[in-house]
């Protein structure tokens, strides 16, 4: 069936109208509930992230949160099966249905306890210091390690991986405590390096991943779930 112009006409007049109804029809259902509690948000995201990040943004928003961490392609399939209704992530995936916004640019840099130093000059004389040390990776595939080397010496790390531990809380406390050193995101290591605990190893040598919100686009329109999302993009 193929619509008429006044068909179309009619169409282009009556959306509008629709997609006001829905956000009025959720505006009156956040008014209703905030009557009795706090609207509830079910959350998707990196343990990590979370609770360095977006706790500290989310704080004064007057929302229940319930929180799920896990890996980048599992809480995409939570999303999609309306477990949460938000997530955080670092992958962007092409699936009809979700949208995504970007929150920041996180920046990874090589961390290590306060008693090591190098004084390499050049890129060559970096990475035989760093293939020297002692390394803690998020994974045994070294998920950011990888990244950071193909990215500096444009060739795959052949390093020796001491410990794989799966929290880059935790690895940042192996760091303190002199186990090694890493690769981790800056927003992660502020009090380790005010406290002088830890150490930046060639500071101009970093690399950035983007980390987005995501969210089913039928709920694009959703006051509460946009003013979550906006609270994380504040900086």
């Amino acid at each position: 069936m193929v619509p008429t112009e006044k068909g179309k006409e009619l169409y282009t007049k009556i959306v509008p109208l629709i997609e006001k109804l829905e956000i009025t029809t959720l505006e009156l259902k956040n008014e209703v509930t905030s009557q009795t509690q706090a609207p509830l948000i079910k959350v998707g995201t990196p343990a990590e992230y979370f609770t360095k990040a977006a706790l500290q943004k989310w704080k004064k928003l007057d929302v229940r949160l319930s929180v799920q961490f896990d890996i980048a392609s599992n809480l995409l399939e939570k999303l999609s099966d309306n477990e949460v209704d938000l997530i955080i992530t670092t992958q962007k995936q092409t699936v009809a249905g979700i949208e995504y916004k970007k929150i920041e640019n996180e920046c990874f840099v090589v961390v290590a306890p306060p008693d090591k130093h190098c004084d390499a000059s050049t890129m060559k004389e970096i990475e035989e210091w760093l293939l020297d040390q002692t390394w803690i990776s998020y994974g045994s595939e070294l998920p950011i390690v990888r990244r950071y080397w193909r990215e500096h010496f444009k060739k795959r790390p052949d390093i020796k991986l001491s410990h794989v531990i799966p929290d880059l809380r935790a690895v940042l406390e192996a760091i303190e405590h002199n186990m090694g050193i890493s690769v981790l995101p800056e927003y992660l290591i502020h009090e380790s390096l005010a406290s002088k605990k830890t150490i930046i190893m060639f500071p101009h040598l970093s690399v950035e991943n983007t980390i987005y919100s995501a969210y089913k686009t039928e709920n694009r329109d959703h006051p509460l779930l946009q003013k979550a999302v906006g609270a994380l993009m504040v900086q």
